[in-house]
């Protein structure tokens, strides 16, 4: 039988070699979320926010997360507080539905040529993280379906990440045996929506200091943080 990992992708900070004078310019962040259970997480996703309907509306003063009617519209770790960025990782890190992997790359460490192009950057990032949990056996040998959020792209480099990993991973490095990617519009995409802020507070975590050492490192004990890859490699 073959084993399908089923993967959502988004991230937080940016890549640019601008203002690294102030901390939040100088890493940038992408969660991994292997999806055990879909079903389960998305009726999880629903409970999550009609619990906390009123939390939401409160840190919701631009319209980013409900339209301009009032109907809810989608999560985004940005402009949750802190408040409600502990209650999401208490409530989503007590099932056993998803695995986190995430990649933290130095901005300062990075060499300026690296940024040249932010979408094979992108690309390159994703490639390292899974090419070293699958030589580690984190992740099984088999298919990869991966769904990213369509804004992390642009239209004319939507398709080269799956070409990218299908000649690295399997053609030339034989670590699995396909990959398939999917880019969606995140309001529409629950599961997305759950890597979107997972990536931010690990972002959050990392640019603030010890804010979230408490969730950061539950996570990590009881394993819902699988790994955490830093690149540069000397970083």
């Amino acid at each position: 039988m073959i084993n399908i990992n089923t993967f959502y992708v988004d991230e937080s900070g940016s890549m640019t070699k601008k203002g690294l004078k102030y901390l939040y310019n100088q890493y940038f962040v992408i969660c991994v979320v292997n999806v055990k259970e879909p079903k389960m997480l998305k009726r999880a996703y629903k409970r999550f926010v009609s619990a906390n309907l009123d939390l939401l509306r409160r840190d919701d003063k631009h319209h980013n997360m409900f339209y301009k009617s009032g109907k809810f519209k989608e999560l985004k770790g940005s402009f949750m507080s802190k408040e409600l960025k502990v209650k999401f990782a208490e409530f989503f890190c007590r099932c056993n539905y998803i695995e986190l992997y995430y990649i933290c790359c130095s901005n300062q460490l990075a060499d300026n040529y690296f940024y040249t192009n932010k979408a094979r950057a992108f690309n390159y990032l994703v490639r390292l993280c899974i090419e070293y949990n699958s030589s580690n056996n984190n992740l099984k040998k088999d298919y990869n379906n991966f769904h990213i959020d369509e804004r992390n792209v642009s239209t004319r480099t939507i398709d080269t990440l799956e070409e990218y990993l299908c000649i690295e991973l399997v053609t030339v490095k034989h670590l699995q045996l396909g990959f398939t990617v999917e880019y969606h519009q995140s309001e529409v995409e629950e599961l997305i929506q759950i890597a979107d802020v997972f990536s931010n507070l690990y972002y959050s975590y990392i640019v603030k200091g010890k804010m979230y050492d408490k969730e950061i490192n539950y996570m990590r004990k009881n394993n819902y943080i699988k790994n955490e890859f830093y690149f540069p490699f000397n970083y």
